[in-house]
């Protein structure tokens, strides 16, 4: 027998057409001890559920959300419920358990108690959950009442945020918000009597009418009614708002509101609160897992409901923004995706590194771990040239976000990580972005229940 061969760069051990005497059945060759646990280990995945609805919508709020209404919320949790079906029905979705979660909105407990336990129910026995799984909700002090802080709490939710934007009467009353500060602390108290033991509140800096002094009361009374975690955001005024709104007090210049921001990180640094996210903070061991590891360590999320950004099978995405589309698509048995990027290898490690950052620190080993890559040495550049504006430190174990500086300029020491092809494009969360999707909205036709079905729900 003649064999021929052509010239070839492959590794073999023993030229043609000297046979190989090993015969090749396995692959990879280098052996270490594996167990049981290792092999049938499932993968740590999370999920974001979006509502988006309020009992009153406010002046400041850049997000998509509607009106609560009985029959559209109706009508939206079947698909919600749908949507849920169809991914835990994926075997790539079985493989994974779910540990951590966030629900946002709108405003998620403006659904009812029996409709937040119906909801909750079927997400968490359709998916393999994780026991203690690490899950979050938004609230208004409006919104929540025991009996659905007692449901959240029995159906394994730990952490929720409220928003309460200030403490000042006359602030609530500017952004049009109930202005009663007692009633916002009350809010805080039954969480608490409830058995929340994880409470976020947010706070705006730019309101109208805002001075330091007042911003610094709001701060004084969130430290003092012990929450784990305080927020605060940049108040937004947009133009068709304020044409209504003329005769209020002005929002203060930026400079105040820069003063505000790093007067705000060095107080709540002071009483013992770490930075993350740039305007976020928390006692240590309560900053919430979704994001803290889920950008950094590149954790798989689900995203349940219109406009929801998740990231699954090395693509990123986010669904259909128009309710009326998302329902039509869910209840056609498909999944509502509508925009999204294929995330390659290279961008994957970027992606990490961005994020990462904007949990406040990043962890070498973790990273090297996951990505097999070693940050410190690819992105050296960026992290010296970091390190000498003093945004961040560095030592063997990774690299830290420095505060308040660093916290205040997060996003732009994020970007530093962007690959060059994606440096001109904005993020899309927080805008309305429905113009890019879908040139007119689905008409919904939604159909009224009997009256004796509204049974057992509680009210507002």
């Amino acid at each position: 027998m003649s064999i021929t061969t052509t010239t070839t760069s492959m590794p073999f051990w023993k030229e043609y057409p000297e046979r190989d005497s090993e015969w090749v059945r396995q692959y990879p060759t280098k052996h270490v001890p594996v167990n049981e646990e290792e092999v049938f280990t499932r993968k740590p995945m999370g999920v974001y559920v979006h509502i988006p609805f309020c009992n009153r919508l406010c002046f400041s709020c850049p997000y998509i959300k509607h009106q609560t209404d009985r029959d559209l919320t109706r009508t939206y949790l079947d698909a919600l419920k749908t949507e849920i079906t169809n991914y835990a029905e994926r075997p790539y979705i079985q493989d994974h358990v779910i540990t951590l979660g966030y629900i946002g909105g709108g405003t998620p407990t403006a659904l009812t108690a029996p409709q937040l336990d119906d909801l909750l129910g079927h997400m968490f026995s359709s998916f393999n959950v994780e026991e203690g799984a690490d899950f979050s909700i938004e609230t208004t002090p409006v919104d929540i009442s025991e009996r659905k802080a007692t449901v959240l709490l029995e159906r394994g939710i730990r952490r929720i945020s409220l928003g309460v934007q200030t403490f000042v009467p006359e602030e609530l009353k500017n952004i049009g918000r109930p202005n009663d500060p007692e009633m916002l602390k009350e809010s805080i108290r039954l969480l608490r009597r409830c058995g929340f033991e994880n409470i976020n509140i947010d706070l705006m800096h730019g309101i109208n009418g805002q001075t330091m002094e007042s911003w610094e009361h709001s701060l004084d009374v969130a430290i003092d009614l012990g929450v784990t975690c305080i927020s605060f955001y940049t108040y937004m005024e947009f133009a068709q708002i304020s044409t209504k709104r003329r005769k209020l007090p002005p929002v203060p210049e930026k400079a105040v509101v820069d003063d505000m921001f790093l007067f705000a990180a060095e107080k709540l640094s002071k009483a013992g609160f770490l930075g993350y996210y740039g305007d976020c903070f928390a006692k240590p061991g309560h900053q919430p897992k979704y994001g803290e590891t889920s950008w950094s360590e590149d954790i798989p999320i689900i995203p349940l409901g219109p406009t929801a950004t998740g990231h699954l099978r090395d693509h990123w995405y986010f669904n259909e923004p128009d309710i009326g589309r998302y329902i039509q698509t869910v209840m056609e048995g498909r999944l509502p995706i509508s925009m999204g990027k294929h995330i390659t290898k290279s961008e994957s490690i970027r992606r990490s590194m961005v994020l990462g950052v904007k949990a406040g620190r990043v962890n070498r080993e973790r990273f090297r771990r996951i990505h097999g890559v070693d940050f410190m040495e690819m992105f050296r550049a960026e992290i010296d040239d970091l390190i000498e504006k003093e945004l961040i430190t560095a030592d063997e174990n990774g690299i830290e976000v420095t505060g308040p500086k660093g916290w205040y300029y997060l996003d732009n020491i994020s970007k530093a990580f962007y690959s060059p092809e994606f440096r001109r494009y904005p993020q899309h969360l927080g805008a309305d972005i429905s113009n890019f999707i879908s040139s007119r909205p689905i008409p919904l036709q939604l159909t009224t229940r009997p009256k004796d079905e509204e049974a057992g729900c509680d009210h507002h």
